[in-house]
């Protein structure tokens, strides 16, 4: 059997003992815990942002009060998403962040597959499972179930960021039309990058109007936009419990080590000890 169908069966059967798959979660397991609270505090304001037009009406200015509070909230808010308060050094911020995530994402895809005998057990949360296990189901059924969405938004996120890159991809790969001067193909595709982030369906779609269709479409993603946060969220627990587990294993080989020289200590003394009574039982055997 050649090296390839080998290395090919292992990763069917056994991806675990991999040292690629290894590696893979190495740069998962850093990269997730360098960028989690990015992605929390991201995902929820993102979630709130779906309805920043609901929240800019609902705090609409007055004579009376030209800047509500609602409304500087909302915008201090949107300004936070997108430039991190930052001006453009947080919006180049954020796409360093989205490129950290597509990396989370597809390591995390590599590193979720556990074989073919137990993946469908990884497509499932655990609910009656201990608490450890339940972390562990969440973080790895939210993860493949909802790896789409948070590629798109990790796709979408760089484009908001670095748009210079993919207008050139764009007009390279599909050129403007001299026949139709106004939009490209391109243009619309771009366009929908910026729809896809922030949920945008209703009236782009057919068949989907501005009404319930387009409310159902920015439910679905304020709802599913916390799906990142809560694998963050996981993906940290399940590390501490690896890091005091670890640190348990190390101080009972340490107690071991350490109680080990005593024993011996405390058997030689006890194996002099029962040697000198016999000695002396035998002598006042001798003389009785």
């Amino acid at each position: 059997m050649s090296n390839y169908m080998r290395a090919w069966n292992t990763w069917l059967r056994q991806p675990q003992t991999l040292r690629l798959r290894k590696a893979f979660f190495q740069i998962h397991l850093w990269t997730g815990l360098a960028i989690g609270l990015y992605v929390v505090v991201i995902c929820l304001s993102g979630s709130v942002l779906v309805y920043r037009n609901e929240l800019y009406g609902a705090f609409e200015p007055t004579p009376d009060d030209p800047r509500p509070l609602g409304f500087r909230a909302t915008a201090w808010l949107l300004d936070f998403h997108d430039n991190l308060l930052g001006g453009e050094i947080g919006r180049r911020t954020n796409g360093v962040g989205a490129m950290l995530v597509i990396l989370s994402a597809l390591t995390g895809l590599v590193v979720w597959w556990p074989g073919v005998l137990r993946w469908r057990r990884s497509l499932i949360i655990e609910a009656r499972a201990n608490w450890r296990q339940f972390n562990w189901s969440l973080h790895s059924a939210l993860g493949i179930w909802f790896i789409g969405f948070v590629l798109m938004w990790g796709i979408t996120g760089l484009y908001l960021s670095y748009p210079t890159p993919f207008n050139a991809a764009v007009e390279y790969l599909l050129p403007l039309n001299e026949s139709n001067p106004v939009e490209s193909i391109g243009d619309r595709v771009l366009y929908w990058l910026g729809y896809a982030h922030f949920g945008r369906f209703g009236g782009r779609i057919p068949g989907c109007g501005r009404g319930t269709c387009n409310e159902i479409f920015k439910a679905l993603w304020a709802i599913f936009g916390l799906v990142p946060a809560i694998t963050a969220v996981t993906g940290a627990i399940m590390w501490w419990n690896r890091t005091r587990a670890a640190k348990r294993m190390r101080r009972l080989s340490f107690i071991k080590a350490d109680c080990g020289p005593r024993r011996s200590l405390v058997r030689r003394a006890v194996g002099s000890l029962t040697a000198t009574i016999r000695q002396a039982c035998s002598a006042r055997c001798r003389d009785g």
